[in-house]
């Protein structure tokens, strides 16, 4: 009787709602300063405003800003120098693999350049790991790609049903290559650019048949255990749909 009244009050405790805690002020600067920075608010080589003014701009206490500061040196947006303050580091240095950066890269992307580079990236990474699967999938894990195919066939009359769909056909794929550290990689490249209505497209019916025709096609490659075809495939696959999501825009 008491181990059921042990049992009874520990699921409460944990079934109870946790708080909703505010956001860190410093969380909050470091986003709107990565936003202003990356929209080219302030050129490649100019100094940051000065600690006094970012207090004053943003309303918060120098502790904050100046692990704000700190956390865009972090993000490699810009470098402290010795007697010449902090300043505007070029794009080139700029750690794009970091979530912030990388959304606010993407969102004032307007000559999608970055979005070609992830495309360039995926075909890369992808093709590789459609070769992968088709050599180490084991029986389960071409059972889950099949069942991926499956949902895709079924939500083809639904481009957003289509679309999550599509991220777990990939990744399904992905898994099965056995490619962890490119599996994370594609991951966090590419959930940024899905929220990007120009990376997503507004495919018609017509370009969703011939993406999942493309999709069974890369299916079929990796069943059959033919590398090379299913990282051709997987090649294909990625260039031709975003050149059709491309044409759209």
């Amino acid at each position: 009787m008491t181990e059921d009244r042990s049992h009874e009050d520990e699921v409460a405790t944990v079934s109870t709602p946790w708080p909703r805690r505010p956001r860190r002020l410093a969380t909050v600067v470091i986003d709107e300063l990565v936003d202003r920075l990356v929209g080219g608010e302030l050129p490649v080589g100019a100094s940051l405003p000065t600690e006094p003014v970012l207090c004053e701009t943003f309303g918060v206490s120098r502790t904050v800003v100046r692990e704000a500061v700190k956390a865009l040196e972090t993000m490699r947006l810009v470098t402290a120098q010795q007697g010449q303050g902090t300043r505007i580091r070029p794009l080139a240095d700029w750690d794009l693999f970091n979530p912030t950066v990388l959304s606010a890269v993407v969102r004032h992307d307007a000559d999608n350049a970055i979005l070609e580079d992830l495309v360039d990236v995926r075909r890369t990474l992808e093709a590789r790991m459609a070769g992968q699967a088709a050599a180490n999938a084991t029986p389960a894990e071409r059972a889950a790609i099949t069942e991926r195919m499956r949902e895709l066939d079924a939500s083809m009359d639904d481009a957003m049903t289509y679309l999550k769909a599509d991220v777990a056909f990939h990744d399904a794929i992905m898994i099965a290559s056995r490619n962890r550290l490119g599996r994370a990689m594609i991951h966090n490249l590419t959930v940024e650019a899905y929220r990007s209505l120009r990376y997503v497209g507004d495919p018609s019916p017509e370009h969703i048949r011939l993406t999942n025709q493309a999709h069974q096609e890369v299916h079929d490659a990796v069943l059959s255990g033919d590398a090379e075809k299913a990282s051709k495939a997987m090649d294909e696959h990625i260039i031709e749909s975003w050149q059709r999501r491309r044409r759209t825009r």
